[in-house]
């Protein structure tokens, strides 16, 4: 039987501060990638106005660094579980990171598409490893609470680059933005030196070498060694001839794979689409284009507290109730924006949007990486998050038709809102709660008899 070996060793041991240590460099990676994708929304309205922009031309290009994260995801995204989830990181945060850096000094619409693209490779690629890596790293008792926790700090950048585009653009130019981009570059040497290899990863290699050192400040109370936890695993015994895509949907398990794909789907067709044209849409109801971009930061800040309470309610009541409820407020707070509200209600609502999609995309990955067994985590994430893409492409490419086409606000916010309720649906059909992994589950990766 497979499951998480590092299971075995954490079970009963208390968080430490390199449990946390991890939690950190893992949550700047987030941070870095929700500036990155919130950045262009901030600065869309400036950039529609210098290179005049038509609506649906300023959607295209939003949608391209989304297709760009999915061609990561399905490429990048599941690599690392064959290559290492360390390795695949530092290489995506590279590619990120130069590719944000490019975009302050593009002339043409045409070169600024091109680095959000590979900008969004970058991203796709790093977020299913990232996840992969924190699951896996992450004490059994409170693996929710630190992969949401991580995952929020999304929108920690998401704020910031809200907060950017309101101070620095008018004093600097828009393209001032994407310099503070290029800042992850400079942690890319200390993330080489202090970010570990994943001891599952490891172990099923066979590299106990590197693994005995890495398990010692893990579990400091534990006895053994990496060799001694191997031979209990079936992990150890993973055989790399088997198609790791193949096994998603191995023994029955299709339905709910499918139906985990259209809950990423639907749940980031409403993140992307709000992030990008958020500060529109509330200027076309009336408020200032200052207002709007507050409204932005109103709904990322939501975010950052729709994560962490996300994660407490998964770690409680499981991943499978909490996304169900979360996708039901999500409907119901966009809707209600399409519709003139006081201030207090207004930002209210904003914050219950923010929370429970940005922040229900927080738990929606981590009940995906514990649908699935280590050997095939960052696959299982990495396929979500890439088919989950079609949607994100959606969301921005699907607020510039609307706009575009001058329906009623209340008509733009209903339909950025039945996401939602499919989400909700989806996620009831799943058949697993996704707090553990289920025997049938972990047999996918257990050798042939």
């Amino acid at each position: 039987m497979n499951h998480n070996v590092i299971d075995d060793v954490l079970k009963d041991t208390p968080l430490n501060s390199f449990h946390v240590a991890i939690m950190f460099w893992c949550a700047m990676l987030m941070l870095f990638d929700g500036y990155d994708l919130v950045i262009y929304g901030s600065v869309l309205p400036q950039l529609m106005i210098d290179w005049k922009l038509s609506p649906v031309v300023a959607g295209i290009i939003g949608s391209s660094a989304l297709t760009g994260m999915m061609v990561g995801a399905l490429t990048l995204g599941s690599s690392s579980d064959r290559f290492g989830r360390k390795r695949v990181i530092l290489a995506c945060l590279g590619v990120f990171g130069l590719a944000a850096l490019g975009n302050g000094f593009c002339d043409s619409a045409t070169q600024f598409t091109a680095c959000r693209f590979f900008t969004g490779v970058g991203l796709g690629g790093m977020v299913p490893n990232v996840v992969a890596l924190m699951t896996e790293m992450s004490p059994s008792g409170k693996r929710n609470i630190m992969v949401t926790v991580m995952l929020s700090f999304y929108s920690v950048g998401g704020v910031i680059a809200a907060l950017t585009g309101k101070v620095i653009t008018p004093a600097f130019g828009w393209r001032a933005n994407f310099l503070v981009a290029g800042l992850p570059l400079l942690v890319l040497p200390a993330l080489y030196f202090w970010l570990p290899e994943s001891i599952s990863y490891l172990i099923a290699r066979g590299r106990y070498t590197e693994a005995d050192p890495i398990l010692k400040r893990y579990a400091p109370e534990f006895r053994g060694s990496s060799s001694s936890l191997a031979t209990s695993s079936a992990e150890a015994q993973e055989d790399p001839a088997r198609s790791r895509t193949v096994e998603l949907f191995a023994r029955g398990n299709i339905l709910d794979t499918l139906l985990l794909w259209i809950a990423f789907g639907m749940c980031m067709l409403m993140v992307y689409g709000l992030n990008t044209w958020l500060p529109k849409l509330m200027a076309a109801n009336g408020y200032s284009l200052g207002s709007s971009l507050t409204f932005l930061t109103v709904l990322n800040v939501g975010a950052i507290f729709g994560g962490l309470f996300s994660g407490w309610l998964a770690d409680r009541y499981g991943g499978k109730p909490t996304l169900i409820l979360f996708f039901v407020i999500a409907a119901i707070s966009i809707f209600l924006l399409g519709y003139r509200q006081t201030t207090v209600v207004l930002n209210l609502l904003l914050m219950c949007a923010g929370a429970t999609t940005v922040g229900t995309l927080c738990v929606v990955h981590s009940f995906a990486a514990q649908l699935y067994p280590s050997a095939i985590r960052s696959t299982g994430i990495g396929w979500a998050a890439a088919v989950g893409r079609l949607g994100a492409i959606a969301g921005p490419a699907l607020g510039g038709y609307l706009l575009s086409q001058k329906f009623s606000i209340g008509f733009n916010f209903m339909v950025f809102a039945i996401p939602g309720a499919v989400a909700a649906i989806a996620s009831l059909a799943i058949s697993r709660n996704g707090n553990n992994v289920p025997d049938r589950m972990q047999q996918l990766v257990a050798p042939a008899d």
